[in-house]
């Protein structure tokens, strides 16, 4: 490849990068922790569930005392904010879970939440239509959502408290009368700051249809008083705070602002002449003999027999 041609090749695949890493949203609802990277999770989680490595997604987490017919998104309710449906769980760590990373269904462990540290007020997909709403949670990216993941309830109770009791699991004739409507998707508002925020926004159903469905009213709660309201608890911020202490520091660069200091070798010093011996003839000494070779105990090379091809010491029969 011409250099001209690599440097412009590098310079897209830097300029592409760039634009992934601003794409995450700026939000961050809680005040008393910010999650910087998925190591945070561990600790906190670590007494609700069980760390596990699986396959492709690497290390993943998965809730102690669970039902096997247990599923994300069926413990909590729905509420309408300005940043769209955020879900409110009753779960002790649906601080974690259901607003970072995602899930996905291992046959090994049953669902499995993957760490991510961009927060929502959900990571689900949503499907609509004949009188039923339902939703299912977002896989890691390049998986389908496969239907069986979705529960739905009737539009007129999608305001009431989610249990499992109250879904409809694996339906087909539900799947089949629903449509896939928008989700997730990342914009720019003013949620009472001084200047605007990328935020993530959960669309989902749209308000007036279920205003509609349920006969109830609803206005947007702003999403940081809304999220105030199950923050993250104090000891998972304890441990939090206490496992970056213990983080192990980057090892430190180079010394004089990045300048490596150079020593200057000394000259090899020349060893003075034995006593008793003539200096050697135009100041050449002869080369030293060689040190015992390793294994023969008179200093000789060890004999090999014709054809054998074995050495001593190495070689086994």
């Amino acid at each position: 490849m011409k250099p001209f041609l690599k440097c412009l090749l590098i310079g897209l695949l830097a300029s592409m990068n760039v634009g992934v890493s601003r794409a995450r949203a700026d939000l961050e609802v809680s005040a008393s922790v910010q999650i910087h990277a998925q190591a945070d999770f561990y600790a906190p989680l670590a007494t609700h569930g069980t760390w596990v490595e699986v396959g492709t997604y690497g290390r993943c987490w998965r809730p102690a005392g669970i039902a096997v017919e247990w599923r994300p998104y069926s413990y909590g309710h729905w509420v309408f904010t300005d940043c769209g449906w955020y879900w409110a769980s009753d779960e002790p760590w649906g601080w974690a879970c259901y607003h970072y990373g995602s899930w996905v269904y291992e046959s090994d462990y049953g669902w499995v939440w993957v760490p991510g540290i961009e927060w929502a007020p959900a990571w689900v997909s949503w499907r609509f239509g004949g009188g039923y709403c339902g939703w299912a949670p977002l896989p890691p990216r390049g998986i389908v959502v496969a239907p069986r993941s979705f529960v739905f309830v009737e539009v007129g109770h999608f305001h009431d408290p989610v249990k499992p009791s109250t879904v409809i699991v694996n339906n087909t004739t539900i799947i089949n009368k629903t449509t896939e409507i928008a989700s997730i998707k990342h914009e720019t508002r003013n949620l009472g700051g001084a200047t605007p925020q990328k935020v993530v926004v959960n669309e989902g159903p749209h308000v007036d249809v279920i205003q509609k469905a349920t006969g109830k009213k609803f206005s947007a709660t702003p999403i940081r008083e809304v999220a105030s309201r199950s923050p993250v608890p104090p000891d998972a911020v304890n441990k939090i705070n206490e496992s970056r202490k213990n983080e192990k520091p980057d090892r430190p660069g180079p010394p004089n602002d990045g300048k490596v200091e150079r020593k200057e070798t000394p000259p090899a010093k020349v060893a003075p002449p034995d006593k008793g011996k003539e200096p050697p003839k135009d100041g050449i000494r002869p080369a030293p003999k060689k040190p015992p070779t390793p294994g023969s105990p008179d200093g000789k090379p060890p004999k090999r027999g014709k054809g054998d091809g074995k050495r001593p010491g190495k070689d086994k029969d």
